[in-house]
């Protein structure tokens, strides 16, 4: 086993079980790895008001990618690393093609840790993280989002496409919910970043994922982990497959790894 310099962990279907919390085991492991000194980057699509209440050990607080790579933060010293955001005449132009063609689409922004919205309908179950704040267009016009969220636009596409060179877009496709980011964003661009930060290479990362978000990572760090419960081309693309994030996978791994 090569020398793992550091550990990128995504949050949902890797270290969190599926009643979204971390389980003993694995806080263990995450502190060994810290005593060793090998410093652990969380690397998820949530925003921080969904994963700060998660960060509850000291190996947790160090680099946090957010929001599929569009907003890094180094935890324990509250400092916002990097930021990446929509244009807001991109942000403007979108909100106002969509509204015009389908005035019954919801539409919301995600600034930073803030979440914006046009109509107070946005969502119903939320709980434990707060509503959005509801803005009017006035308001949204000034933004630079760090994501836009397009709800009931079945028509995205054709709309959508020619804002292409600006932003990239993530969307089912009956337009049941899009997801719009500034055009560079991934979760592994923003770690090369870190990485250069905290001065490790690539090839001595270690990677645990479960999904689609987490391709990109797997072909930039040296040593990908799948976890049990991950997609079948993810675990085609591991170098190693372990149990379930119900079975602490990430622990199981660190451990016959002989990474702790």
């Amino acid at each position: 086993m090569r020398t793992i310099d550091c550990v990128v962990l995504d949050l949902d279907g890797t270290l969190l079980t599926r009643d979204k919390t971390i389980s003993e085991r694995n806080l263990e492991a995450l502190e060994a790895c810290r005593e060793k000194g090998i410093p652990i980057v969380i690397a998820t699509g949530r925003p921080p008001r969904a994963v700060r209440h998660l960060l509850v050990t000291e190996a947790l607080t160090g680099f946090v990618i957010y929001l599929d790579g569009a907003l890094t933060v180094y935890e324990s010293r509250g400092v916002v690393y990097e930021h990446r955001t929509i244009p807001t005449p991109i942000s403007t132009q979108i909100t106002h093609l969509v509204l015009s063609l389908e005035p019954h689409s919801t539409i919301s922004f995600e600034v930073e840790d803030a979440w914006y919205c046009l109509k107070g309908d946005v969502v119903e179950a939320v709980a434990p993280y707060p509503l959005p704040q509801v803005a009017d267009h006035k308001a949204m016009q000034t933004l630079s989002p760090t994501k836009i969220i397009i709800s009931g636009f079945p028509n995205w596409e054709r709309v959508l496409r020619p804002f292409d060179p600006f932003v990239q877009i993530q969307a089912t496709i009956d337009g049941a919910l899009i997801q719009i980011f500034e055009k560079s964003v991934s979760k592994e661009s923003a770690l090369s970043r870190v990485l250069d930060a905290l001065g490790i290479k690539p090839e001595k990362v270690m990677v645990f994922g479960d999904g689609p978000n987490d391709l990109g990572l797997f072909a930039f760090c040296g040593y990908p982990v799948a976890m049990g419960n991950a997609m079948d081309l993810l675990k085609r693309r591991a170098k190693y497959v372990t149990a379930t994030n119900d079975q602490d996978g990430v622990a199981a791994a660190l451990h016959h790894l002989g990474i702790i």
